[in-house]
């Protein structure tokens, strides 16, 4: 059952930005080139002169970090003072895709809820966009299954996770996100709220895909096009993709090495993987980044919303955007896509195959960029936290990262055993129609037997699993579990089926015999 929460934490994380709800400060990733400073070679990093702490225990951290969550390619990006300390791209980028670099574009998971909020603050500058008003004065066709009550939705509610839309349903559109934005918007009509807009925060990836439809009906651009043209252009932001489609076009024309991958884990080994389409739920998660560009983008918010001149938003905005404003309950208050936890900012976002975490404290910067997920260890929240310990003259402790090797040794041999137990009571099956001998006692000794271990357990997983997430995104977003999942519940009702079956035969052999016996001495 511990696996199984795991995977309940994982599935909650994607959508709560992964599992910085668990712990209480939530991040997401960051990395880049400082104003004036020159981009490193692949794979080198970009430092600047001042600084308290060296490259050397960054580089020494980060390797052996990954080395113990096993993870096979990191990039790390550090700003301070409006300018990048350090960059670096450790491990591999994927197969046939080089080496992990500061340059290398992966998919940022929530960390992109940070843009979405960042763009609907422009146009509420701009004057086209109200907080306080409802969605429906800038999506007119805008409906839940209560129109009621989602009439009274606002743009707010949106940004801070109060709208009344729950995780569930966040999490239950990971699978349904193949078509375009508004058409994802229209597919909410059947849609339930949990609560009334405002009371409380539940976070839900629909809040910002609908923030992201806002963008598209009141700029009159796509959101792809809005976030390329007005956020990652201006402040150079070049190896970044309004879509993981653009990447892989980009990909492709710029490189004949092959794009870089994810990888997902079955059963302790690392595979690569390719995310499935999200084309509608873009606004949530889908962004792709660097490290590099994403240190450009901390130091806009580090800076007051500016880079090299360029501004993007106001001071005043970009503060607000990090004020705490929706009481998460553990500590933490949700901002305007970001995190807020005593002084520290930020947010970290999943997706099936990639991890991204970026922090603002004490002036410093992070990000870092992971090109896996895994479903035991949930999240690599760890690694930000002990990079701030280094920035900040203390030593992390690797003894604070879970352990792959035990968690996996674990697991593994759960699952070994699963195998072994069930592989046994289908062997014993074939033994068992001979043996089984249907007395008072033993019928009801099996009968109990098979409605807790192949009725009751099996119908319970079915619900616990279903209730943290469709199967679908069970399947897609941790597949070794997921599968064994799925399968272990139909198994345990076959067997059961065909146990209750013998069972049933083996009643009605020895009735025969009695009635053929009781019929000869009566004749």
């Amino acid at each position: 059952m511990k696996i199984i929460k795991r995977l309940g934490s994982l599935l909650g994380s994607m959508l709560l930005g992964s599992s910085l709800l668990v712990s209480s400060v939530h991040a997401a990733a960051a990395g880049g080139i400082a104003a004036g400073a020159t981009a490193a070679p692949s794979g080198e990093s970009a430092v600047s002169p001042a600084r308290s702490w060296t490259p050397e225990q960054i580089d020494t951290y980060a390797e052996a970090a990954m080395q113990r969550l096993h993870i096979p390619g990191l990039a790390v990006g550090i700003v301070q003072d409006g300018k990048v300390q350090y960059t670096r791209g450790y491990g591999s980028a994927g197969p046939g895709a080089g080496p992990m670099t500061p340059q290398t574009p992966l998919a940022i998971g929530s960390t992109t809820k940070s843009f979405t909020a960042l763009a609907i603050m422009q146009l509420v500058e701009e004057g086209k966009v109200d907080p306080e008003a409802p969605v429906t004065d800038y999506l007119p066709s805008f409906r839940l299954a209560d129109p009621s009550m989602s009439a009274a939705i606002t743009v707010s509610d949106l940004l801070h996770q109060t709208s009344g839309l729950s995780t569930y349903q966040g999490i239950a559109f990971l699978a349904k996100g193949k078509g375009t934005l508004m058409q994802h918007i229209a597919d909410l009509a059947d849609v339930p709220q949990k609560r009334p807009a405002g009371t409380a925060y539940e976070y839900s990836n629909l809040n910002y895909n609908i923030l992201g439809a806002i963008v598209e009906q009141v700029s009159g651009l796509s959101y792809e096009d809005y976030i390329q043209q007005r956020i990652f252009a201006p402040i150079g932001m070049t190896h970044s993709f309004s879509s993981p489609e653009r990447a892989k076009t980009a990909a492709a024309e710029r490189s004949d090495l092959r794009p870089a991958s994810g990888h997902q884990f079955l059963f302790g080994w690392a595979v690569p993987t390719r995310a499935a389409g999200h084309t509608g739920t873009i606004p949530s998660g889908y962004l792709v980044s660097t490290a590099e560009d994403m240190s450009k983008y901390l130091i806009m918010q580090t800076e007051g919303g500016t880079f090299e001149g360029e501004r993007l938003l106001s001071a005043d905005s970009v503060a607000q955007m990090r004020k705490p404003a929706a009481d998460m309950r553990d500590g933490s208050f949700y901002g305007m896509g970001w995190v807020v936890t005593g002084d520290t900012a930020g947010h970290n976002g999943t997706t099936e195959n990639t991890y991204s975490e970026m922090r603002i404290r004490d002036g410093y910067g992070i990000f870092v960029l992971a090109n896996s997920v895994d479903p035991l260890i949930v999240g690599y929240s760890g690694i930000v936290p002990g990079i701030d310990d280094i920035l900040h003259g203390r030593m992390p402790s690797q003894e604070s990262l879970p352990d792959f090797v035990k968690l996996y040794a674990i697991a593994d041999g759960v699952a070994a055993v699963v195998a072994l137990l069930f592989l046994w009571s289908l062997l014993s099956l074939l033994r068992w129609r001979k043996a089984f001998r249907p007395t008072g006692r033993r019928i009801t000794l099996n009968f109990a037997l098979l409605f807790f271990c192949n009725i009751a357990f099996p119908l319970l997983l079915i619900r616990f699993v279903s209730r943290l997430a469709p199967w679908d995104v069970v399947v897609a977003w941790a597949p070794g579990l997921g599968w064994g999942m799925i399968a272990l519940p139909w198994l345990l009702f076959l067997t059961g089926g065909i146990k209750l079956a013998l069972m049933v035969r083996a009643m009605l052999t020895a009735k025969r015999p009695a009635s053929s016996s009781a019929a000869g001495q009566a004749a």
